[in-house]
This record gives C-alpha cells, sequence and structure tokens, in this order.
C-alpha cells in the first residue's frame, strides 16, 4: 500500500471517537491494510471503541468509508500546502520517536524531513529567561549545531527562539521546530514567523503531529513538549519555569530515557548567590539530585554529547516498541 494511503487509514481510525493513536496502533498491526481500506470489519470489531461508536449507530461500513474520504481530502489539503505526511511505518519517521511506548501515528512536516533523523538535542525553558539564560541557550545551541547536532525546540519565546538562534548562527546549522498546531496555521507566536520560514529555507523544517485544521491551544502547546525530547537524543534545561511547564517536559525526558543536563549557573563567576535567581532554582536542585548534568564549559558540552552519542547507538539498536494488546480482542 501506498505510503499516503496507508497514512489515510491511520487518520480515518484516529477521526473515529475514542480510537487514539496507541489503539489505531493495535487495529493497524493485526488488520491487513487492504482489509482496513474495506467496510467489512467494522460490523464484527470488538476495540471497544469501534463498537461503542457502531452500536450508537455512528459507525458504520458506509460512514466508514465517508471517513476515509474524509481523510483524503484532509491529506491532498495539507500536501497541497506543501507539507509532507510521514506515517510511522516509513523510514523518514523520526527513529528516535519510534521507540518510544507512545507516538504519534502521523508527523506532519513542512522543510527537509531528513533533519528528523540526524543526531539532534532538545532545548527546552522559560519564555522569560534571564540574560544569562538566553546568552547561553544561544551559545549552547551554537556550539552543539557546529559539532553536527540538529537542535530541536519549540518555536516558542524566549529560550526556543535563543536555541533556534544559535543554530542559525552556524553555516551548516540545522534545527526543527515542533509546533503546537497544524503546519497550515499562522505561526504562533506571530513574531516568530520569521525565524519559522527561515528555519525551512536553512534546511531545517517545521514538525506537527496534528492534521490539517487544528488551530494552537493551551493543551496542544503543552503536548508539543513530549515529542521535543522524544524526537532528541537528549534534552538540555536552560532555565525552569515558575509555573512548572518547562518540568512537565522535563519529565517527558526522564520517562522517555533521554540524557538530561541543565545550565548550572554556579559556575558563573558574575554570580554570587545563585539562590537569588528564581530561574535557577530548579536546575540547581536536579543538578545536585545527579538528575541532570551541569553545563557550563565548552567542556562539559562535549560530555555530553558523548553521553547521547552513546544513548543513540543503544536505541536505536533496539528493536521499535510493539504495540501490547492482551486484553484487546478485534473480533
Amino acid at each position: 500500500m501506498e505510503p499516503l494511503d496507508y497514512s489515510r487509514l491511520i487518520m480515518a481510525l484516529e477521526m473515529i471517537k475514542g480510537v487514539g493513536p496507541k489503539t489505531a496502533r493495535q487495529i493497524l498491526a493485526r488488520i491487513p491494510a487492504a482489509r482496513l481500506a474495506q467496510a467489512g470489519w467494522i460490523p464484527g470489531c470488538r476495540v471497544a471503541a469501534v463498537r461503542k461508536q457502531y452500536l450508537a449507530g455512528n459507525l458504520d461500513p458506509h460512514k466508514w468509508l465517508d471517513i476515509q474520504q474524509d481523510a483524503a481530502d484532509l491529506l491532498a489539503k495539507t500536501v497541497k500546502d506543501g507539507a509532507q505526511v510521514i506515517n510511522y511505518q516509513e523510514e523518514a519517521y523520526p527513529q528516535n520517536m519510534r521507540r518510544l511506548v507512545n507516538f504519534p501515528l502521523l508527523l506532519y512536516v513542512k522543510g527537509d524531513a531528513v533533519v528528523l533523523n540526524t543526531p539532534s538535542v532538545g532545548f527546552i525553558g522559560t519564555r522569560r529567561p534571564t540574560d544569562l539564560g538566553e546568552k547561553m541557550s544561544r551559545r549552547m545551541a551554537q556550539k552543539f549545531a557546529t559539532d553536527g547536532y540538529t537542535v530541536v525546540s519549540g518555536l516558542s519565546i524566549g529560550t526556543n527562539t535563543a536555541a533556534h538562534r544559535g543554530a542559525l548562527d552556524v553555516p551548516d546549522g540545522k534545527t526543527v521546530a515542533i509546533l503546537g498546531e497544524s503546519l497550515e496555521q499562522p505561526i504562533y507566536p506571530p513574531e516568530n514567523e520569521p525565524l519559522a520560514d527561515e528555519i525551512i529555507a536553512r534546511g531545517g523544517a517545521l514538525v506537527s503531529s496534528f492534521r490539517y485544521g487544528t488551530a494552537a491551544r493551551r493543551q496542544f502547546l503543552a503536548a508539543r513538549d513530549e515529542w521535543e525530547s522524544g524526537m532528541s537524543d537528549g534534552l538540555v534545561v536552560v532555565e525552569t519555569d515558575q509555573n512548572g511547564k518547562t518540568e512537565m517536559a522535563l519529565q517527558h525526558a526522564f520517562k522517555q530515557h533521554r540524557p538530561v543536563a541543565m545550565l548550572d549557573h554556579s559556575q558563573c563567576p558574575q554570580i554570587d548567590d545563585v539562590t537569588k535567581i528564581p530561574e535557577a532554582l530548579g536546575n540547581q536542585e536536579f543538578i545536585k539530585a545527579d538528575r541532570a548534568m551541569p553545563l557550563w564549559q565548552e567542556d562539559s558540552l562535549e560530555v555530553f554529547e558523548r553521553r547521547m552519542a552513546s544513548a543513540r547507538r543503544r536505541r536505536l539498536a533496539e528493536r521499535p516498541a510493539t504495540p501490547q494488546s492482551r486484553q484487546m480482542h478485534l473480533f
């Protein structure tokens, strides 16, 4: 089956109320695509979400064909708008994400999809960094980009913007922006639209896990944090938010077994008392607990690069995760 046809089936399954990526992947793993494209499997399907919609009269063989047509129309609009659709079975899909327990089955990409499978480092941090945090975010991103790492971040103001800019400061530097809305939507925040254009022009990419027509919402902006670390070989936390958003993103990295490093403000000669810098307190806690590697001098970044490279080799040597279905009966 052609990649776009398979992507159509994935999107159609996820259009069924109650069917998320995990359930869709279980169905796709157990029913041949050619059969899924037909409608005969619907009445006898015992997947709870599918069965519920069928018994409620919201899903039947004819409606399943209509849903597939709706998915095909959305995919056509996506491609016409200049985006590439990559499903999880394609080689272009980021293999780091493919090895997560949960991952989006479809990614939408503007720019060069090749960068999605290059060695990469994620950057997260507050939208209101200190002057030191913003400067170091840019400098560290420059160093990683110079050493061949793609910088992955979320296109937000503050730390994210500095990291993207740092990568673009390097002549051949590449950066990827993970968005919290579909790719045809206006760039959020709007002041970063020129930055988004430059990312694409310089051989990087904009990536979204949201299908055509999905506007930015608070919960979507939070959800993208999971893929910033999931796509990366390691995560750099520049400065932590007081509202906990950065820490939520950090927890994803821990669950995904990604190496984590943090800017260590205590090594700055100009700082007499690091406890007086609210943006540095979270970093110090994780560093002291040995849950994050401290970053300051250039050699510390090189040590972190070696850790990321080692973790990447181990990860990519593993087989991708397969869906568990002990309690799932399709028919």
